[in-house]
């Protein structure tokens, strides 16, 4: 089973954040303040070019129970053409070649329809029912993402472990837990991945408004999307919390994305700052296998999770996709996202077709004079 909490569409960040550990504790130092953190961008393999130390901290967990790993997705790069992965494997030995991996769980990426978001995973594995005084648990993000090809499409994650025969007090909560969790999820069916027919995407051009609350720290964020697939552009302006502050969390911010420069620039309003920041490729959104997201259809005509009037739903992991039902000519609103284990969640409403005016897509004088650039 995995669990995700905490997507933040209102963070600023420079593009080399990506993936971070902490249980067990990643090699190296680590740092998840904010999405541009250093400590989570990690290419060579096999462990992101930091090697073990003889001697060094190590995690003792007992051989052949269940574990979870947790860990942070510090940005996001979906790849429509070829979707990616995270995945979980194990090593025997204090610095193990690739070839020595062995993967215990994969889980698919998943598609926010926004590069800016720091999410976090829990995920329950086995592991292997043997003793080491010195191996390695690695988390991988396998994006396949063309753009993020400078070293590799790959991140890489390596923190070391022992295992032991006999348990680990500190962990037994942990063990427990996880074990159930691995108990029911055997029970589950697995979804069969196959195009559905209710499978659809959104009109080419549309706005909508949109509410984000995440429930354990009654954080909200609201704002409206411009989207515009035939020139490849995508605007946010939102507000988060009460708007008073300069930070992610409570702040005023205007983000406007142009895939064809491959820029973004970030408005940070209320400090007067602008960030200029690289792209990924362009993502249709759309819902269901036919359009090669990692999503399946799970109901149709079912009460929407995230508010009133009735959705078509589309599950991948935690994740529940949300479409209105009722489809129009240009195609399928976004209703909303919502996670199962937290409650968090991202409503649309008060969806608009376009086409729009070129000026709603141009970054403000600020952004275009004095834009800072990302290092």
């Amino acid at each position: 089973m995995f669990r995700l909490s905490v997507i933040l569409i209102s963070i600023v960040s420079l593009t080399i954040g990506h993936i971070c550990v902490w249980q067990p504790r990643q090699r190296g130092t680590l740092n998840i303040d904010m999405p541009d953190s250093g400590e989570c961008y990690r290419k060579p393999s096999p462990c992101g070019g930091i090697n073990g130390l003889e001697g060094g901290k190590r995690t003792k967990i007992q051989a052949g129970k269940a574990y979870t790993i947790e860990f942070q997705q510090n940005l996001n790069h979906y790849y429509t053409n070829n979707p990616g992965n995270m995945d979980i494997s194990f090593a025997i030995g204090l610095n193990p070649e690739e070839n020595d991996f062995q993967i215990l769980k994969s889980i698919n990426d998943y598609n926010p329809m926004n590069q800016l978001t720091q999410t976090n995973f829990s995920v329950d594995i086995r592991l292997p029912n043997v003793t080491c005084k010195q191996c390695v648990l690695r988390v991988r993000y396998v994006t396949n993402n063309p753009a993020e090809n400078d070293h590799g499409t790959t991140f890489h994650q390596c923190s070391d472990i022992e295992l032991t025969s006999k348990s680990i007090k500190e962990n037994e909560k942990i063990v427990k837990q996880a074990e159930q969790r691995l108990l029911n999820e055997d029970k589950k069916a697995n979804i069969t991945k196959q195009q559905n027919s209710h499978d659809c995407c959104a009109p080419q051009s549309f706005l909508t408004f949109f509410v984000h609350h995440i429930p354990q720290i009654e954080f909200y964020s609201s704002g409206i999307i411009y989207y515009d697939k035939p020139s490849q552009y995508m605007r946010v302006s939102l507000i988060a919390g009460d708007g008073e502050s300069n930070k992610a969390q409570n702040g005023k911010f205007d983000m406007w994305m142009n895939f064809t420069s491959g820029l973004q620039y970030y408005h940070n309003i209320n400090d007067k700052k602008c960030y200029v920041l690289g792209l990924d490729y362009f993502n249709d959104w759309c819902f269901g296998n036919k359009y090669n997201q990692s999503e399946d259809f799970v109901a149709k005509n079912v009460k929407c999770k995230s508010h009133t009037g009735l959705c078509n739903q589309w599950k991948n992991g935690d994740f529940i996709f949300e479409a209105y039902a009722n489809r129009t000519r240009s195609g399928c609103y976004p209703a909303g996202i919502y996670r199962l284990s937290t409650g968090e969640r991202t409503d649309y409403y008060y969806s608009l077709d376009g086409p729009f005016s070129p000026e709603i897509f141009q970054p403000d004088e600020l952004c275009l004079k004095n834009g800072i650039p990302s290092k």
